[in-house]
């Protein structure tokens, strides 16, 4: 399964990069930004010179865990929020440098992140552009951390409709005979 890119990088992210081409020293991303936009339509689209959110906006910001490449035009940085962190909600995502330049954005669905076992969030932001991997300079490829865990998830889910599908009709067939097989004597009290 293949999901659209949407977000994009912003004019002021295209100069950043333009520039530290020029200068030879690489990209030096720093943080993902989340905020919670109040009706943010996730299908509106983006905003090249768009800004950082307001400091109310903002519900959680987090150093880069990781980076990687996909090939050398398309490099990923990424973040995990792990069981621990929350409670917040989230529409906007922004990819920021340690210079404070925002570097690309993108708008999603209304996300919950809730502290609880189990209630770990993978944030990736994925850029496309000439020569990526070298300016970045990112060596590791993003195969390395990125998996696809869909396939992983429709087998699970496969699997817990069959067995459910089958106790439903196994109890079915049990209360079916019980019945067949009963002899029920119905008793009534005079009053």
């Amino acid at each position: 399964m293949t999901q659209a890119i949407t977000g994009i990088m912003t004019n002021a992210g295209k100069s950043y990069i333009t520039t530290r081409a020029l200068q030879n020293t690489g990209l030096d991303v720093k943080e993902l930004v989340l905020a919670n936009i109040p009706n943010l339509n996730e299908s509106a689209e983006r905003n090249p010179n768009e800004s950082m959110p307001s400091t109310l906006q903002i519900v959680y910001r987090r150093n880069i865990d990781t980076s990687g490449y996909v090939d050398s035009n398309t490099v990923a940085w990424a973040v995990i929020l792990e069981q621990d962190i929350g409670d917040f909600d989230y529409n906007w995502i922004g990819l920021v440098t340690q210079d404070g330049t925002l570097l690309a954005i993108d708008y999603l669905p209304l996300q919950r992140k809730r502290q609880g076992v189990n209630n770990v969030h993978n944030r990736s932001f994925v850029l496309k552009f000439a020569a990526a991997a070298a300016l970045a300079r990112i060596t590791i490829p993003a195969q390395s951390w990125m998996f696809d865990y869909s396939p992983q998830i429709d087998a699970l889910n496969a699997l817990s409709t069959t067995t459910a599908t089958a106790q439903v009709n196994n109890m079915y067939r049990t209360l079916r005979n019980f019945f067949l097989m009963s002899d029920f004597t119905v008793f009534t009290k005079e009053l």
